[in-house]
């Protein structure tokens, strides 16, 4: 079941299997205790717009931004596409993140999760909960993609090969410059 919120209705929450992906920028912390806080917001209004921009294009959907991280998710039948845009998503972030001193990180998984319209009457608002959503956030942090074993056994076979397998759990990381 999909979840429509421009239904009216407030959207039941449901159990559905989604590709998950959380983009970060590692070292965003210490680059902005460093930095006026008006600046940190026009950096991070660009960031969020390219997050958006790759995700959507995609054929996913943002849930929330937090801090420096986007949280998305895609339809199960996208895998190679959410793949492709946190890949495309590092190539075309890596000027405004150098002007930074960051890297930029991204997880990706398959799982079954819930998701659906939650919290008070007037304040509803979409939103992706489970075990496979903290899965996502323990697979690591830091510079580098980062795939589960779902999401890397989903991509075409010409798509693997750049992909390293980290021991245990399994992840596979993107090595630099592929």
């Amino acid at each position: 079941m999909n979840i429509d919120p421009s239904a009216g209705a407030p959207a039941r929450i449901c159990e559905v299997k989604r590709v998950l992906s959380v983009i970060d920028l590692a070292g965003f912390t210490r680059a902005a205790n460093r930095a006026p806080a008006l600046a940190i917001a026009e950096f991070l209004d660009r960031y969020y717009g390219a997050c958006a921009e790759a995700v959507v294009s995609a054929g996913g959907r943002v849930v929330k931004y937090m801090g420096d991280a986007c949280f998305a998710v895609f339809p199960e039948e996208r895998c190679a596409d959410a793949v492709a845009a946190v890949v495309s998503l590092s190539k075309n972030t890596r000027a405004f993140d150098n002007s930074w001193g960051l890297r930029f990180g991204a997880n990706v998984h398959l799982g079954t999760v819930a998701e659906g319209e939650l919290g008070p009457p007037g304040d509803r608002r979409y939103d992706v909960l489970g075990a496979e959503v903290n899965h996502l956030f323990r697979m690591g942090g830091g510079s580098g993609i980062r795939l589960s074993e779902p999401v890397y056994r989903q991509l075409p076979n010409e798509r693997r090969g750049a992909w390293h397998k980290d021991k245990p759990p399994a992840t596979y990381r993107m090595e630099e410059g592929s």
